[in-house]
């Protein structure tokens, strides 16, 4: 009997403590979430990856679930399988917002890095815009490269429909078997497949971030409608990609070994290309004025039509980013950093 008492006592001692740990972390705003977010396989997730490396979702008591896609991530974050959907691209999360899909943009993950490929001997035909004119151009429709180099030859006034010729495939791999094969003249391609590119003997001749200054890739996408609790995870999850996005600034190296992980069945060089190549931007900055821009030049190329009923105002949140640097920059007074990334903030998303 005295034993059973002894037992009794230490589980309510036992809770007792429980209840002042959990009543400490509510008070000092360090209670734990989960998150699941999913990326794409192609392009992994860099800055999700240094954020779990490096600590910077456990110093914010968030457990964060990394699910990667081959494809459907989109689909998934719609039927609420994820919570976020962080390497899906822009034109993508546009096109479901076109299609009357209640998604949200908080913040940023990539921007450039997408090559346009042809044959190392045919390279130097390609000089302006106005040298694809007649070409065979393999595409995967809604990638980010179609929507930018789609867009980039309707504003020099060259016809997408008339002037060239799109052939559509399924995978950035067609594209390249196409150019290999003399199946078309050029492909759009993107970062993961450079070493397979000059494999093979394509070569890039334009990149994106030719094309177009602030070409945006992947766009931090969560469902609408958020709640006070999963707010929170978001400012949460959005502070740890701004502290990995100096890491990536500051050490690429901590980068590929953050992200060896990630892609452990592929060699340490072929990682680095798609985690470091250097026309791929890591940004967690929700950059706004771009995300309209490309839901502007969508329209202008005719993927997205009748939309003048959605107001794309109502699909960004971007107060769990500005909380976030708020935070960082309170947490590092002396630090200029932060204060850069606020200015940076205010250009892209708020001035006109």
């Amino acid at each position: 009997m005295r034993s059973r008492r002894w037992i009794i006592g230490l589980l309510m001692i036992s809770v007792l403590a429980l209840a002042a740990c959990g009543e400490k972390n509510a008070a000092s705003g360090k209670e734990s979430s989960t998150l699941r977010v999913g990326y794409g396989q192609l392009y992994g997730a860099p800055l999700a990856d240094i954020a779990r490396a490096e600590g910077f979702f456990e110093d914010e008591n968030l457990k964060v679930e990394m699910i990667s896609f081959t494809s459907g991530g989109l689909d998934a974050l719609n039927s609420d399988k994820i919570d976020i959907a962080l390497t899906f691209g822009t034109a993508g999360p546009l096109n479901y917002i076109a299609q009357g899909a209640d998604f949200t943009f908080i913040g940023g993950h990539m921007e450039g890095g997408q090559p346009v490929v042809t044959k190392e001997e045919n390279a130097n035909k390609y000089k302006t815009l106005e040298d694809f004119k007649g070409k065979k151009i393999a595409t995967v429709r809604l990638g980010t490269l179609d929507v930018i180099f789609k867009s980039a030859l309707d504003d020099a006034g060259i016809d997408i429909h008339k002037d060239v010729d799109f052939v559509e495939v399924k995978s950035v791999a067609d594209v390249l078997e196409a150019v290999q094969s003399g199946k078309v003249d050029v492909g759009l391609s993107n970062t993961g497949h450079l070493t397979k590119t000059e494999q093979i003997g394509l070569k890039p001749i334009f990149w994106s971030n030719d094309l177009s200054q602030n070409d945006l890739c992947c766009r931090v996408t969560v469902r609408g409608n958020i709640s006070s609790d999963k707010a929170v995870a978001y400012k949460k999850f959005m502070k740890a990609l701004i502290k990995a996005e100096r890491v990536k600034l500051e050490d690429p190296k901590k980068n590929l070994e953050a992200s060896k992980p990630t892609f452990k069945q592929l060699p340490e060089e072929r990682v680095n290309e798609i985690v470091n190549e250097k026309h791929l931007i890591n940004s967690a900055d929700p950059n706004k004025k771009e995300v309209v821009n490309t839901w502007g030049k969508m329209q202008d190329i005719g993927y997205i039509k009748n939309v003048n009923n959605i107001d794309l105002d109502d699909h960004f949140n971007l107060s769990m980013y500005e909380e976030a640097i708020d935070e960082l920059i309170k947490e590092n007074p002396n630090d200029d950093y932060y204060k850069k990334v606020l200015n940076r903030f205010n250009k892209q998303n708020l001035q006109s």
